[in-house]
Order: C-alpha cells, then sequence, then structure tokens
C-alpha cells in the first residue's frame, strides 16, 4: 500500500509544475487467480508510472514499474525506462531507453503496445508490453537523403523484470541505415550486428518504394544473412516482402507478398510483415495465425468499396505456407459489411471462412454482427453476436460470444460478456466464461475500469503483435490517468 500511497502522491506533485511536464500511470488491482491453477485467490497490484520533461527540442522520459502480491519471488520494483531524445535542425539523437524499427520489423522492431500488460503462465509475474533498445543512435534526414546508426541491447520481454539484466536483454545490436530518395524512389540499406552468447551474426538488407501513380505506392525489401562462407551471403537465410496499394475514390486494394526463411533474429528482436488481417471480433482475433518467421510464404489480398459515405465494404484473403518436414497450408477468407440502419444505428456484420492445419483447425466457419443504437442522444446500446464452428481430428468444435454494452455519452459503459465453448483444447467439457466490465470517465484525464467474473483467455493480437492472455477469475480494477 506504501508504493500506492507514493504513486499517487508524486503524480500530484508533478501534475502542478510547469507545463513542459508531462506523463502518464497505469495502476490494475486484481483479486483472483487463474482458473487452471492450484492456488487459491491473492491480490495482486501492478503500476507503471511514465514522466515526461520537454523544452523545445529535447525530451526527456522516465519511469518505474513496479507488481506486489503475497509471493516475493514473483514481486519487483524496477526503474525501466530513463530516455532522452533531442531533434535539431535534420539531426536526431536518442540514448538511454528508445524504440526503432528497421525495414518495416524485417531487421529490427522495437514498440510499446498501449494499456497491454504480460502475464506468463511459467513466471507469473507482471510488466508492462513493450520491447525496447538500452543504448544510443544518431540520425540525419533532409528531403533527399537520411542516415542513421545505433547500438545497444534489446530487451526479450518473455522473461519479467525479476530475472538477471543478462537474460533480459541478452542481444547486443549495432545497426546502420541509410536511404536516397530520387523522383518520389526511395532507395534504402541496412547492416545489422547481433552478438549474445549463442552467435555473432551480420544482416543486410536492400529496400525499395515509392509512388508510381498518385494512386498507386509499392514497398519491397530483400534481406538475407551476411553469415555465408568467407564472409558472402547466406541465401537459405533470408526474407522477402512486398506490398502495392491502390486508392481511388470508392474503391481501394492492396496486395502483399512474404517469403521468410530462418528469419527469426537474436531472441527475437524483429517482426516481419505477418499479412494476416488483425481482427477486431473475438472469435477471429483469438483464432489468428501468428507469423513462424523460421519458414512462411504466402500472400495477402483485401480490397474496400464504399458506396455511400456510411457504408463500406471489406473483402480480404490471407495464404500462409509453413513447412516444417510437414507442410502447413493456412488459408482465409473474410467478408465485412459496415454501414447505418436509418441516422441513429450502426451496423457491423461479418463472414470468415479458413483452413487451419498448424492448430488442427479445419472447416472453420466464423460470422457475427455488432449491432450499435443511439437513444436520445445520450443514450446507447450495442449488442454482440459471434459463433464459430471448426473440425479437430473428426471432432465438430464450437465457440459462441455474446455481449450488450450500455453507455451514457462517452462517460460511462457498463457491459456484460458471455463467451461458451467446447473445444478440447481449452477445456474438459463445455464451459461458459461469464463476466461484466464497468467503464467510467472520471474527467478527460482520469479512466476507471471494473471487471468481475470469469475471462477466457488465449492468443491476442495488436498492433501486428501477438501474445498470450491468462484466463482470469475475479475481480480487477484498472485505473489509467495522464496529468
Amino acid at each position: 500500500m506504501r508504493h500506492v500511497v507514493l504513486f499517487i502522491v508524486l503524480i500530484i506533485s508533478v501534475s502542478k509544475i510547469q507545463a513542459q511536464f508531462s506523463g502518464t500511470n497505469l495502476m490494475e488491482y486484481q483479486y483472483g487467480k487463474l482458473p487452471d491453477s492450484e492456488d487459491e485467490n491473492f491480490h495482486a497490484l501492478y503500476n507503471k508510472l511514465r514522466l515526461n520533461y520537454r523544452f523545445k527540442g529535447l525530451k526527456v522520459n522516465a519511469g518505474v514499474q513496479f507488481y506486489q502480491t503475497p509471493y516475493s519471488e514473483r514481486n519487483y520494483v524496477d526503474a525501466s525506462w530513463l530516455g532522452l531524445n533531442y531533434r535539431k535542425k535534420g539531426w536526431e539523437f536518442k540514448a538511454g531507453n528508445f524504440n526503432e524499427t528497421l525495414g518495416r520489423g524485417i531487421l529490427l522492431r522495437s514498440y510499446e503496445i498501449q494499456g497491454a500488460i504480460l502475464e506468463d503462465k511459467g513466471y507469473r509475474s507482471k510488466q508492462y508490453f513493450y520491447r525496447d533498445i538500452l543504448g544510443a543512435s544518431v540520425g540525419f534526414k533532409n528531403k533527399k537523403f537520411s542516415v542513421k546508426a545505433l547500438w545497444g541491447y534489446a530487451l526479450n520481454n518473455v522473461y519479467p523484470p525479476t530475472e538477471e539484466w543478462d537474460k533480459r536483454r541478452s542481444d547486443e545490436l549495432a545497426a546502420f541505415y541509410g536511404d536516397y530518395t530520387l523522383y518520389k524512389q526511395t532507395i534504402g540499406a541496412s547492416v545489422i550486428r547481433i552478438k549474445n552468447s549463442l552467435e555473432d551474426s551480420y544482416y543486410g538488407m536492400g529496400s525499395m518504394s515509392g509512388r508510381i501513380w498518385p494512386f498507386l505506392n509499392y514497398y519491397s525489401a530483400y534481406a538475407v544473412s551476411l553469415n555465408g562462407k568467407d564472409g558472402g551471403f547466406d541465401a537459405q537465410t533470408h526474407a522477402i516482402y512486398g506490398s502495392l496499394n491502390l486508392a481511388l475514390s470508392k474503391f481501394g486494394v492492396s496486395l502483399e507478398v512474404k517469403d521468410y526463411n530462418n528469419f527469426l533474429l537474436g531472441s527475437g528482436i524483429n517482426e516481419p510483415p505477418a499479412l494476416i488481417r488483425e481482427h477486431s471480433y473475438r472469435v477471429l482475433n483469438r483464432s489468428t495465425h501468428v507469423l513462424q518467421p523460421q519458414n512462411e510464404t504466402g500472400f495477402q489480398v483485401e480490397a474496400f468499396y464504399q458506396p455511400s459515405i456510411n457504408t463500406v465494404l471489406t473483402l480480404n484473403h490471407t495464404r500462409a505456407n509453413n513447412d516444417f518436414g510437414i507442410t502447413f497450408d493456412y488459408k482465409e477468407w473474410f467478408f465485412e459489411l459496415s454501414t447505418m440502419v436509418g441516422e441513429l444505428t450502426e451496423f457491423k456484420g461479418f463472414m470468415d471462412y479458413a483452413d487451419d492445419p498448424f492448430k488442427g483447425e479445419m472447416k472453420r466457419y466464423s460470422g457475427g454482427v455488432n449491432v450499435d443504437r443511439t437513444i436520445k442522444n445520450d443514450y446507447g446500446l450495442k449488442l454482440e453476436v459471434e459463433l464459430q464452428t471448426f473440425d479437430r481430428e473428426g471432432k465438430s468444435t464450437q465457440n459462441y460470444v455474446g455481449g450488450l454494452t450500455f453507455r451514457y455519452k462517452s462517460k460511462l459503459f457498463v457491459n456484460a460478456l458471455s463467451e461458451w465453448s467446447n473445444d478440447a483444447f481449452v477445456t474438459d467439457s463445455k464451459k461458459i466464461w461469464l463476466g461484466s466490465n464497468v467503464r467510467y470517465k472520471l474527467n478527460g484525464r482520469n479512466n476507471l475500469q471494473l471487471f468481475a467474473g470469469e475471462r477466457r483467455g488465449g492468443p491476442a493480437c495488436s498492433a501486428g503483435i501477438c501474445y498470450e492472455v491468462l484466463d482470469f477469475k475475479g475481480v480487477e480494477l484498472r485505473w489509467t490517468s495522464r496529468f
């Protein structure tokens, strides 16, 4: 409790200082347990505080996170962030903790998933969902060209702050990037060195991107290992990615292709484009295909048509092929209609078909509707219904989702959610999950959210990053604030 008091006092104090100071805080309290755990109900408190200072071209940020439970081996207080960023006349300098991406994630991707908290079933210690670099970088950019060099240690967020520093930041990185733009076409080149206890490896990448016509643009990249014989290329270790995007007034289409082989770098410092549509619907997000950069080829094509200002039709087709001695061919077709029914009702409906041999889910049919009705401007009701069925080893499996949300303006949301499944990979028998959320906006800077009941876990994807959400049964209170 003393940690809570200390952080609240710090938040209030900082908010009264000059305007160039700002910050955010995320606090989550839980009382409950994992349904498949032998532990009794217990309380757990997580908090993440981030402070920022800005003066002209200088930005400084610092942060700390902690986790407290009755189990001492899970607990920690960790000063997780301290970073400096300075920009002036095309130059940019970073030191401390920072994020960087090379080649759309093909060589390197660090990130922060807003509002997401990781908890691994093995370690049972929570941490904020991010992956950064601790080191320094310098870059310069003008209208024609840009260059950047960086060095540091990448965070492996599989391990929580309770583990040793050498385990959490085992990969030492050094990288250089440069590009040149001519006639709206940009040619880039990158090289990265990854050093850890198991390897000292080099990878190179060339890219080309630009606009062919005002309505047509592209991006292409080829990355390869530089650890071949006599310092040459190792073409067996490669990543090939390309995209083409067409956008007209009411119609658009995008095409992406991929060919990745043995391209999981270091402890997983890279996240190549997955070419799998990220769904907001629960049954589809949970059953998404997770990229396997060790061996995966495929493509994704998506088209949309907007016949009127309030109506959008979306069609997506995805293929992903994995060869691990046995071939797994993932394929998915997705269709969505989003429209207004009258002036007060928003309707979304989707249909989806997929074969996922990697998970053993064949002939997977999914469908559902979201109906959001505004009542007298200030009030509203939203109904969610989603259905899914597939065959696994000759057995029919079903998943159902039903939800109802009441809202008052943008201030209060009250939700009841029910899920049902007979999936043998999830439950020994038919099971139902019942839970409720209440979200209340205190003011423009503070939000409270209360969950009570039982929540189903499983894979979840956000911003192209997939992670595992654990089941939970109990009460959870979350307070987010900015100042």
